[in-house]
């Protein structure tokens, strides 16, 4: 939309804005930052020759994301092997969202008795799956990337 001096005012659609055109690149520091401000991720691991998704609860610490898990495809087949954790969010109302991908090696905590390990041991994981969950897996990335975005029309302002 153009105002009468033939300037764009980048509104259209009854006061609405047109979102971003690109991907916006979150920093290592911004992607900790979401790391750490959420609880709910999801880990993926492969099973007998398939990617498998599984929703996690997890802390960070250490430059390390944290899980509890019990016997099954996680413990059974992720500690030695490469993985991917990513979280993310959308927010419909603002057509705005971003996403946080680590990718590194999962290691089983649960007896290892270094300092570092008895630490992450301490961090707070409340997983919401009913069970025990005894066995402590730590996923120490060597890549910790994010991106964000904004989609579609939003709320701009009238320009008058």
């Amino acid at each position: 939309m153009q105002r009468g001096d033939g300037v764009s005012t980048g509104l259209g659609r009854a006061g609405m804005v047109k979102g971003s055109e690109n991907l916006a690149v979150l920093t290592e520091p911004e992607c900790w930052s979401r790391l750490e401000a959420h609880n709910l991720g999801r880990l993926a691991v492969v099973v007998a020759g398939a990617p498998r998704i599984f929703p996690i609860n997890y802390a960070v610490g250490e430059g390390a994301i944290v899980f509890r898990t019990q016997p099954g495809a996680k413990l059974a087949h992720g500690p030695g092997s490469a993985v991917c954790f990513e979280i993310d969010a959308y927010e419909e109302t603002s057509g705005s969202g971003w996403s946080v991908m680590a990718v590194g090696v999962l290691e089983d905590i649960t007896n290892a008795d270094d300092a570092r390990s008895r630490r992450l041991r301490q961090l707070r994981v409340r997983p919401q799956a009913p069970g025990e969950r005894a066995f402590w897996l730590a996923l120490t990335p060597n890549e910790v990337t994010g991106r964000s975005f904004r989609v579609g029309w939003i709320p701009g302002h009238y320009l008058g």
